[in-house]
């Protein structure tokens, strides 16, 4: 084996110094005085010594110094509940312990508080008024509100942003590019000053609070249980998820007559009549065959002296702001939607998983509340099996 001899390596570069500096002189240019300077860095590179080693590997060590080291990750987004903490500045995700089950994601948003069970996502659900306007009626917490949000996936438009091949080869399916996901969750809403009998039994105050809603929710659970519905209680860092997600991770953006212009997405919102079981078949199957990406439905129920109101929202999110408004006109001409756009805000308050109050979505959106007995027969068990499945 040859040994290592590093000094041929640094007499190479001490001639070619000294090469790269006769040069230079002999042209007599700015270029030429460059490169003689470029020469005497090299000689000194080679011949000096710093803390005891040779200067060129001292430069050389700083230079790489760094180089393999893995790219930082990304900082958090600095608001992780995104849309819907634009719109509820006060709102709040918490665990609270369960002794009917795990940990339990509780929201609060300044007026009152809720948490959401997970159905089935298979098919698209009915709409179970009866039993929400029994629960509702005769629960001992006295909760809110009750509201069933379905939300819908399309695929991205990732083949009209950038012509994406498997998106393109998705949509020429025969199935025309139907849904690729579908979301239902039901969640529960307790109010303390509607209802503050029930927080100060269970201590008062926001543990009290919380500890009313989680007691609701077992008993809508076991409701759902017993009629063979099978459900599952998100966690805080869930129930987070889902608000995040079912608005937009983005929280910029400004209100516009009849939708939201987000930073990285439209919302169009609209709301529904539904008067019947069939109604709101009709609705969500309107909605599996739209071309946003996202379409959510959500229906707050509530018990009113009347009987059981039911008031439905709608919000098409998509990037390309021209298909969203799109979408919405069709749905409307098609007499699905109701042609009067709502008030922004509140429209979103409606359809974001908050179980928003009934009362000033009532006076400021002008949602249709309808009292009908069509929809207090909804059979419970179709929240398993529906009109249309996702794909």
């Amino acid at each position: 084996m040859r040994e290592r001899q590093p000094w041929r390596g640094r007499a190479v570069a001490v001639q070619a110094a000294a090469g790269c500096v006769a040069t230079g002189v002999a042209i007599a240019s700015p270029w030429g005085y460059a490169l003689a300077g470029g020469g005497v860095a090299l000689a000194a590179g080679a011949l000096l010594r710093v803390g005891g080693g040779w200067a060129d590997r001292w430069v050389l060590a700083a230079l790489r110094r760094g180089a393999l080291a893995s790219a930082a990750e990304p900082p958090p987004p600095a608001d992780p509940l995104g849309l819907a903490h634009t719109v509820l500045p006060a709102l709040d995700v918490v665990e609270v312990a369960d002794r009917n089950g795990p940990p339990l994601g509780v929201l609060a948003d300044g007026r009152g508080h809720a948490a959401a069970l997970a159905l089935p996502s298979g098919a698209l659900p009915a709409l179970p008024a009866g039993l929400l306007g029994d629960f509702l009626a005769g629960d001992p917490a006295e909760p809110a509100a009750a509201q069933l949000l379905v939300e819908r996936f399309a695929p991205p438009p990732w083949d009209t942003l950038s012509r994406y091949q498997p998106t393109i080869a998705y949509r020429q399916l025969p199935t025309g590019g139907g849904p690729t996901a579908l979301r239902t969750v039901l969640l529960v809403r307790f109010e303390p000053l509607a209802a503050p009998a029930a927080a100060r039994r269970r201590g008062g105050a926001e543990a009290g609070a919380r500890a009313a809603v989680a007691a609701a929710t077992a008993r809508l659970r076991a409701r759902l249980a017993a009629q063979g519905v099978p459900s599952a209680p998100l966690g805080a860092a869930e129930l987070a998820a889902l608000l995040r997600e079912s608005g937009d991770p983005d929280g910029r953006g400004r209100p516009r007559p009849g939708l939201w212009s987000g930073e990285s997405a439209t919302h169009c919102l609209a709301t529904a009549t539904v008067n019947d079981q069939s109604a709101w078949t009709r609705l969500l199957a309107t909605l599996s065959g739209s071309a946003a990406d996202r379409a959510l439905a959500c229906a707050t129920v509530t018990a009113e002296p009347a009987g059981v109101a039911v008031r439905v929202a709608v919000r098409l999110v998509s990037a390309l702001p021209h298909v969203a408004t799109a979408e919405r006109d069709r749905l409307t001409s098609a007499g699905v939607l109701d042609a009067e756009p709502p008030d922004p805000y509140t429209a979103l308050l409606a359809t974001l998983p908050v179980a928003c109050p009934p009362g000033p979505l009532t006076e400021a959106a002008a949602l249709n509340a309808a009292l009908a007995p069509g929809l207090d027969s909804a059979p419970v068990a179709a929240l398993n099996s529906g009109p249309g499945a996702a794909r």
